[in-house]
């Protein structure tokens, strides 16, 4: 019986075709992980503010926000440059917000109050909690017209819908609490 002798390829697969290999396993990895981490951080976000409970709230943007869903979104341009000046949020941040008033309902920003189907929702601050002058109340009483909500946090200086109006829905991503501190 003749002895087997080896091909021609396995002769040349000595230790650097197997370093190779190696190193294309260990890119293949490593791509699926950062690959899936972006994917999975493109779907959180952190709440440092008190507006709402601080914590880890999981982005759903395939679903639709209703009265009271939670949706974050990005600042809008009457108070994004307040927000940035005083540091309020990173320039990146998105705000968190409660849907307090949707299409059909009746908004009331009056005087220092705001409202929604004449429930009051909390007062209108004139200075933040610094003492600095807030944006003057948007001025609405009325229906909330289609395709805008208008959104409310917690406290009387809570940068909502009673300083910046209603926000379209186009903007609205809902966010889900996966662990809060409250």
């Amino acid at each position: 019986m003749a002895p087997i002798q080896p091909s021609a390829d396995a002769a040349h697969d000595g230790p650097h075709r197997r370093g190779v290999r190696f190193f294309a396993v260990i890119s293949v990895v490593a791509l699926t992980a950062v690959i899936g981490s972006r994917a999975l951080a493109s779907h959180l976000s952190i709440n440092v503010t008190q507006s709402l409970p601080p914590g880890l709230y999981w982005l759903s943007p395939t679903r639709q926000p209703a009265r009271g869903s939670l949706v974050t979104f990005p600042p809008p341009a009457s108070v994004r440059e307040l927000i940035t000046a005083r540091r309020y949020l990173p320039p990146s941040v998105l705000l968190l917000k409660r849907v307090v008033a949707v299409a059909g309902d009746v908004v009331c920003i009056v005087g220092n109050r705001y409202s929604a189907n004449g429930i009051p929702l909390d007062v209108i601050a004139a200075a933040d909690h610094a003492g600095r002058p807030l944006p003057r109340p948007f001025p609405f009483c009325g229906v909330v017209p289609p395709g805008v909500v208008f959104v409310a946090g917690h406290g009387p200086s809570s940068l909502d819908s009673r300083y910046f109006g209603p926000v379209p829905l186009s903007t609205l991503t809902v966010a889900v609490p996966l662990w809060t501190s409250s």
